[in-house]
């Protein structure tokens, strides 16, 4: 059987065709008309939420699917809901508690689990028992309605059949609010947007009414801030806002927002997707391997699946293929309404569809921009490879350093490199997985030249990246408290420094987000930053570019470099950091490096 497997793949490549290459599924036609209107779902409190049942002509029953959002469910006019409709699915399209139609108080996802009120659970066991249903639910959405997803699914309503879930965190914590323990202001930024009793008290964050907003007038607003000795929640009047700020540690009040930590009680057939400029690549495959692991159920174990695509936030329902400013091609563009018809077919409906059958991990490879089946993410097959960080000049950027890649040890007497960090003039986010101002493949060169670069020499034949890495670095700092950030990039020939990946780690969270300790100024401390998950080929006279800072704003909000559990309330300190490279002291990046076939 191995030698007929061979011959096949043999076969496969000298016809051209590759044999882990993929296709999106083709599109199952419209075939239904619907109807449409607003239903009332009781909760077990006795609040009744509103709901838009689409459902199909014809006798049924039917699949059902639910979706349950902050975002309007739209008055019978969600281009979601249609497109399954259409294909012969109930549809229940519900306003989340105290959003839109539906009454009550609205507060994050603290309904949607496991407390007093679980309204995702009585939402599934209403729709799993109406005459026009045929038991099966399945749930389906992103962000907050995917990781309002992992919250029910904890709850294990019998009716749960299948759930779709994309571009959300295994944990809210550890994910997006405080990952690496330092604040991601996105989060008063989507407080604000809901409309949760926010009412601008000094000055209006940038583009309120927006998201976004550009780096430039972020800046701006973060110079005023600090003129007007304003905190950064003392804008605004938010319940939730204010918990958040108020909880810097992983404590319990995080803990009823991590379905990470109840795997055990994972027991329905998932399907996760994100896209490597989405805030969670690494919280989609977390849940995808735990749940593999974990699960009590063999079934849930054996049908998780996972697709990653090149996509920004919600880019894979939306089409994208255009992502900053690279065009990844028409493979890249998105179709994700297919593929949960073909999942949905499967598990609500029960077609014979061929979906069970295929590998559980489809990835987009960036460089090559191709798509590719695996059977397990990370990969077993790649190779942990090592680049030092060293201070040889690499003559690739005008930084504060240009240092230095190498796949040797760095020499004796490597000297460390040294910076300033001013947290009121902070260095710029650029691209990437921020939600903030424009996300995507971008130039980060402008901020590589106010940071620490080590760069690699030319690469002289392709170089394939793929999986999660680290970052080890030997830093000391004249302040009791700091943060790193760490910036993979792909620098091609004509010097266009492509932003993969970004993290971020605050010193005193080095040994633990629950119990976070100051380091003691002029002492070396060893500090491990996560890369999060990419895949990308670095081509032939490609560059791989490690970037070294402490600030990436508005990304992040900026550490006052004083260790404190209020980082508003800390005067602004100055910090002089370096970062060591040395025999003793070898800084040096961990990556994933994939064999060519």
């Amino acid at each position: 059987m191995r030698q007929l497997v061979r011959v096949a793949w043999v076969l496969f490549v000298a016809l051209g065709i590759d044999p882990l290459a993929w296709a999106w599924p083709e599109e199952r036609p419209a075939q239904y008309k619907f109807t449409c209107k607003e239903v009332q779902i009781p909760m077990r409190d006795g609040v009744k939420l509103a709901a838009d049942l689409y459902l199909p002509e014809g006798p049924g029953p039917y699949g059902v699917i639910v979706e349950r959002t902050p975002y309007d469910k739209g008055d019978c006019q969600s281009k979601n809901a249609i497109y399954f409709a259409e294909r012969g699915f109930a549809v229940l399209m519900e306003d989340v508690r105290g959003r839109y139609n539906s009454p009550g108080d609205f507060y994050w996802f603290r309904d949607e689990g496991w407390g007093n009120r679980q309204d995702g659970y009585d939402t599934i066991e209403w729709a799993g028992t109406q005459p026009w249903s045929n038991g099966k639910v399945g749930t389906v959405g992103l962000s907050y309605s995917c990781f309002n997803q992992n919250m029910t699914a904890v709850t294990q309503p019998p009716h749960l059949a299948a759930m779709f879930c994309s571009d959300s965190a295994s944990n809210w914590y550890k994910d997006l609010n405080y990952a690496g323990g330092v604040f991601q202001t996105i989060q008063a930024n989507w407080h604000l947007n809901q409309g949760e009793a926010a009412k601008p008290v000094l000055e209006n964050i940038p583009d309120q009414g927006g998201y976004r907003g550009t780096t430039d007038s972020w800046m701006s607003w973060h110079a005023r801030r600090i003129e007007r000795g304003m905190g950064f929640w003392e804008s605004w009047q938010s319940p939730t806002l204010f918990d958040i700020m108020a909880h810097t540690t992983y404590d319990n009040y995080w803990r009823n927002y991590a379905p990470d930590e109840h795997i055990e009680k994972f027991t329905v057939p998932v399907y996760y997707t994100s896209g490597w400029y989405d805030r969670y690549p690494h919280s989609v495959t977390k849940m995808f391997n735990e749940i593999r692991k974990k699960s009590p159920s063999q079934r849930a174990r054996q049908s998780v699946k996972l697709l990653i695509g090149p996509w920004t936030h919600g880019g894979g329902r939306s089409g994208q293929r255009v992502v900053g400013d690279i065009d990844f091609g028409p493979e890249a563009e998105g179709k994700l309404p297919v593929v949960q018809v073909q999942w949905f077919d499967y598990h609500l409906r029960g077609v014979d569809n061929g979906v069970m059958k295929e590998p559980p991990v489809r990835i987009f490879v960036m460089g090559i921009n191709k798509w590719r089946d695996e059977n397990e993410w990370p990969l077993a097959r790649a190779v942990e490879t090592k680049f030092y960080l060293t201070s040889a000049k690499s003559g690739s950027i005008d930084s504060l350093n240009d240092g230095s890649l190498s796949r040797q040890t760095p020499p004796a007497g490597d000297k460390p490199d040294l910076f300033e960090y001013d947290p009121r003039r902070p260095v710029e986010t650029i691209g990437g997985d921020n939600a903030i101002q424009p996300a995507g493949a971008r130039d980060h060169r402008p901020a590589d030249r106010k940071s620490l670069t080590f760069t690699t020499a030319p690469m002289t034949e392709d170089l394939e990246i793929s999986g999660p890495g680290t970052v080890d670095l030997y830093i000391s700092s004249t302040a009791d408290d700091t943060d790193f950030v760490a910036t993979l990039i792909d620098v091609h020939p004509n010097g266009y420094a492509q932003q993969l990946r970004q993290t971020i780690l605050r010193a005193s969270r080095r040994e633990s987000l629950e119990t976070p300790t100051p380091i003691e100024p002029g002492k070396v401390y060893k500090l491990t930053i996560p890369i999060y998950p990419v895949s990308n080929v670095f081509q032939r006279g490609h560059r791989l570019r490690l970037t070294v800072t402490s600030s990436s704003f508005p990304k992040w909000l900026p550490s006052h470099n004083k260790f404190t559990m209020d980082n508003e309330a800390a005067p602004w300190v100055t910090a002089r950091n370096t970062v060591y490279h040395d025999p003793q002291r070898p800084s040096v990046l961990t990556v994933p490096v994939t064999p060519a076939k």
